[in-house]
């Protein structure tokens, strides 16, 4: 097709904006930086909360384990805590989660069986002070840790990581010169 008038855009300022594009694209690093610290954020927030990812609240505690459980919440202790969230950024990644060795079966739920015996033994409901009265001791096959997710994308979640996405290329684009 032959047209009776044309413009051709050729800019230098153009030019630099696809550069500025491609060198963002290329290093993600910050994205997932922001990210991370983002979701460990949402997550440990969700101790506090006491709830999944979807806002489902986690199952209470065992009646005889709350009388002398140690900490203000589930999951939360004063020695100890799951919500002890950390992430780990890299150039293509980000892993959100925890180190301790017990947030997996919290996480996902699960029976917890004795390794190296028969059964499983444990006393629960000491009163404060370190007092026997209302001890209950127990030997048990399998004890059953009911499911408590923290880690997760809920919507609010995707759409902040989609605004720290965005905002990692227009950011790119305002050092081209060019703004929306």
């Amino acid at each position: 097709m032959v047209a009776a008038t044309a413009v051709t855009i050729y800019t230098d300022v153009i030019d630099e904006a696809l550069r500025q594009v491609l060198s963002a694209a290329d290093d993600l690093a910050p994205v997932f930086k922001n990210i991370g610290e983002y979701q460990a954020g949402a997550t440990k927030q969700r101790f506090k909360d006491e709830t999944d990812p979807d806002g489902q609240r986690w199952k209470d505690l065992n009646p005889i384990y709350a009388q002398t459980k140690k900490g203000p919440r589930i999951l939360t202790g004063r020695t100890r805590s799951l919500s002890q969230i950390i992430y780990q950024a890299a150039e293509q990644s980000v892993e959100i989660g925890s180190n301790l060795i017990y947030a997996r079966i919290h996480q996902e739920g699960g029976e917890i069986r004795a390794k190296n015996g028969k059964a499983l033994i444990f006393s629960m409901g000491r009163a404060p002070g370190g007092k026997n009265s209302g001890e209950q001791v127990f030997k048990l096959q399998k004890v059953t840790i009911p499911r408590r997710s923290f880690l997760g994308i809920n919507a609010q979640d995707q759409e902040r990581i989609e605004e720290i996405v965005r905002d990692h290329f227009e950011e790119a684009l305002d050092r081209a010169g060019v703004s929306q």
